[in-house]
């Protein structure tokens, strides 16, 4: 595609390290005994003396710590892999952009300065040697019709040595082969696929990579594989996992911070060039602490006071891998521009000025880690595309607002939705635009308030927020979805999947690893949708329909029948009424509220399994509108104007609140049984976003208890629309960008339903409708799945089974090629996107 100023750049930046060795600490010893390996002599011993220059790590410690907040599992990085991606469109950029990027990332103050500090990180990192291995390179592709600017291929080969690849950007597959091929060269193949979707690459016109791989040994043998021993790791106060523990007795450099009421241990590479540090809180829960706390500065002081002494340590053998995508991390550190059509990336390339501007549209950051006897390997890819955004506006709820049904008891959100247009009866399918985040948008070195979930229950319902904003994209106009119908249907899935289909799904439903957590989360879930009182109810159903030719396990019959309320009915699929059938029971099950889910002659002969559920929803409100009182009144539809729809009003006692991390108003309208509400979320400005799109993805920052807690009672003015949307909708895409993949694909494994090797879902369809008047709501959701010790001893003890923070680090430079903590190894490997 050719370059006309305003088409997408897409940066991509892959990093693998690789390295020999981790350590992890413990308070309580494991109790075999294991016989110490003799100290190092005195002409081993190591003279370590700190990097002594100027600091360039406080942009990957804040980074860290955002990641970190944002990520309650294990979190690995390559601050360095940004870093170099980040300062090469610095190298191209002008005025605000250029000022952010240079402000975020700590840059020395000249350009000229700027270059020489990365050219000596990068022939630091090169510099050859036998006790090693290290690879770096980095490589532009730039698409033939772009005339690049010569200066600025001059100078990133010069400074940086990097390589321009003119390139068709317009034949993906061809990119997307040789990018993955350069990458997996450099990686030693431990990243295959950088670009796992060649779509990505279209109306690119540029793309970035930076690839990283290092492998090292310890400068010693430390640890014996004959004293490996199995113990316990404990997750936290609750939660431990048997781990093997890799031992050794010998003398570390070693501190004790007070700032980070934590030990610090210091483990060296073979080549006196490259070395691990290791955090470790004193308490179980103190991991926290250090994420808040950590600053190169403070940091710095505590290596200084290292001693070396003779030192009891523990590690646990790990390998974990991270996803995250970067761009509402560096927009909260205060990076925005090169995310917007503001950004000016013109010294990249010559173009018109009439022409629309570069911009990047997202990254894209992969990391792993794997730690054994031997050493460490370590690995981490960054992608980033660069593309064009969309531009950017009493209590009357007389323009679109975002609304939820929720159990307050419990936290269950029964139905959230948006109502754009209250005449508008369905919502139609059409990709929008993305918006980016406001979230702390003038606070850049802030991060979210949202607090973290205090339970498992807690961050289980983060699968409805991000439900909602993902079908967001998707959708145009008026919506209603049922998370809580979504979330029944998968969770009955859960049961009979194992491997990575499995750990998709749990990572998506947020849910833990163990089975019966998983059941008491849906027995709760369950209850909590079944509910009668004072003339508000709500129901729930499921049912399994199985081909009788599937031989489906009886394990798995009888688990869904125990712990999710489910039944199960045979049907031959391949009969004419069996779709009347299937909709005969929705009928039923929603009060006749949805008429069918399936349409006739639309089931293929081949399902061998069938899952509906069916959710109702009837509430009465506490306080009702006067039907004297609705009149029509102005409502203001964007693109439209004004449109007169029937809008009710109310005075009374209501909680509410001026949400600022939102920039939002929100009313809680509470339904008669005292444990049921309607939240309306009403933007402040509604030019700024009229299709909702950023207050979707703000609200993820915002936990629903945290956010009623926010509101305060008293006397209101309530004017809302009498509305009713029916929506049907697909849920295979959404679901898919949540991470859900393997089920809709030959790889899905359901070897716990049956024998078949063959089963996956054909897609997932939800059918909600939901009326709101001045009684009360009635609303209906159905959602399908088609299934086409140690030794007594005085010397001290570290002993790393507990969560840990650990950096691997350039002694010369004092460059952070890797950054993380370790959870556990039962940890879910956490993704951001």
């Amino acid at each position: 595609m050719r370059l006309q100023f305003g088409y997408l750049l897409s940066l991509s930046i892959t990093l693998v390290f690789i390295k020999e060795g981790i350590c992890t600490i413990t308070t309580q010893r494991p109790t075999q005994n294991i016989s110490p390996r003799n100290f190092s002599s005195p002409e081993d011993e190591e003279d370590f003396v700190p990097y002594q220059g100027e600091r360039f790590t406080v942009f990957d410690w804040r980074l860290f710590k955002s990641l970190s907040q944002a990520n309650e599992g294990n979190v690995l990085l390559s601050p360095i892999s940004i870093k170099l991606a980040l300062v090469l469109l610095y190298e191209g950029a002008q005025d605000q952009t250029a000022h952010e990027l240079a402000g975020v990332l700590q840059l020395p103050v000249s350009v000229l300065a700027t270059r020489e500090k990365f050219n000596s990180i990068i022939n630091s990192l090169l510099t050859p040697s036998p006790a090693y291995t290290l690879n770096l390179g980095s490589r532009i592709y730039i698409d033939n019709n772009v005339l690049t600017r010569q200066r600025y291929s001059a100078t990133i080969k010069t400074f940086y040595n990097t390589d321009v690849v003119n390139a068709n950007m317009s034949d993906t597959h061809i990119i997307a082969n040789d990018v993955n091929l350069w990458v997996s060269n450099i990686t030693d193949g431990h990243i295959e696929k950088m670009i796992d979707d060649e779509k990505n690459l279209q109306d690119s016109v540029m793309l970035i990579m930076n690839a990283l791989l290092f492998k090292g040994v310890w400068r010693r043998k430390y640890f014996a594989p004959e004293n490996t021993r199995v113990t316990k790791f404990h997750i936290n106060e609750n939660n431990s996992v048997n781990v093997p523990f890799m031992h050794t007795v010998d003398r570390f450099y070693y501190a004790e911070s007070s700032k980070f009421d934590a030990k610090i241990l210091r483990i060296p590479y073979d080549g006196s060039k490259f070395a691990m540090y290791i955090i470790l809180p004193y308490t179980l829960n103190g991991v926290d602490h250090i994420v808040s706390e950590i600053n190169p500065f403070s940091l710095g002081r505590d290596v200084w006071a290292m001693q070396e002494l003779p030192l009891d340590v523990w590690i646990p053998k790990f390998k974990f891998e991270f996803t995250s995508h970067l761009e509402n991390t560096l927009r909260q550190l205060g990076i925005r521009d090169i995310f917007d059509d503001t950004a000016l990336l013109t010294g990249i390339a010559k173009t018109r000025r009439t022409s629309k501007h570069l911009r990047v549209s997202d990254i894209v950051h992969k990391t792993g880690i794997e730690v054994n006897e031997n050493g460490t390997i370590a690995y981490a890819a960054t992608e980033v595309q660069v593309g064009n955004k969309m531009e950017e506006g009493t209590f009357h709820a007389n323009h679109p607002f975002v609304f939820y049904i929720e159990d307050e008891t419990t936290g269950t959100i029964l139905y959230m939705g948006k109502v754009k247009d209250p005449l508008n009866t369905s919502g139609t399918t059409g990709k929008m635009k993305e918006l980016p985040s406001r979230f702390h948008q003038d606070l850049p070195t802030m991060t979210p308030v949202a607090l973290p979930a205090t339970s498992t229950e807690d961050r289980y319902y983060f699968f409805n927020i991000d439900l909602l904003q993902r079908v967001n994209e998707d959708v145009e106009g008026n919506l209603v979805l049922s998370p809580s119908s979504a979330k029944v249907a998968l969770m009955s899935l859960v049961e009979g999947t194992g491997g990575r289909t499995r750990q998709e799904l749990l990572a998506a439903l947020r849910l833990p690893p163990q089975e019966y957590t998983i059941r008491r989360i849906s027995r709760l879930t369950l209850m909590s949708l079944k509910n009668y009182q004072n003339g508000t109810e709500s129901d729930v159903a499921t049912r399994v329909w199985i081909n009788p030719t599937l031989a489906a396990s009886e394990n798995y019959m009888n688990a869904l029948h125990d712990h999710y309320g489910t039944d199960i009915q045979q049907i031959n699929f391949g009969n004419a009424n069996a779709a009347n059938a299937i909709n005969d029971w929705v009928r039923e099950h929603t009060r006749n509220n949805i008429n069918s889910i399936v349409q006739p002659g639309t089931l293929q002969t081949d399902t061998q399994l069938l899952i509906t559920s069916a959710l109702y929803f009837k509430g009465r409100w506490l306080k009702s509108f006067d039907k004297h009182a609705t009149r029509m009144r102005c409502f203001y539809v964007p693109e439209r104007g004004c449109q007169d729809v029937p809008l009710m009003e109310n005075t009374d006692r209501y909680r509410h609140g001026y949400i600022a991390s939102l920039d939002t108003n929100v009313v809680e309208i509470p339904y008669s049984n005292g444990r049921t509400s309607m939240l309306i979320f009403l933007p402040n400005q509604e030019e700024n976003d009229p299709y909702l799109q950023v207050l979707s993805k703000d609200l993820s920052y915002v936990p629903m208890r945290t956010l009623l807690n926010s509101l305060n009672e008293s006397e209101l003015i309530l004017v809302i629309p009498r509305f009713s949307i029916e929506s049907k909708l697909d849920l295979r895409s959404p679901l898919t960008r949540m991470g859900v993949v393997d089920i809709f694909t030959g790889a899905a494994n359901f070897t716990g339903i049956g024998h078949n090797d063959h089963l996956r879902i054909g897609n997932i369809i939800q059918n909600a409708k939901i009326e709101v008047d001045e009684e009360g709501t009635i609303a209906a959701a159905v959602t399908q799945l088609a299934v086409i010790p140690l030794i007594a001893s005085t010397t001290p003890t570290f002993v790393a089974n507990r969560p840990f923070i650990f950096a691997i680090v350039d002694l010369a430079t004092s460059e952070t090629l890797f950054v993380g903590r370790y959870m556990g190894p039962a940890a879910s490997n956490s993704r951001s996107v």
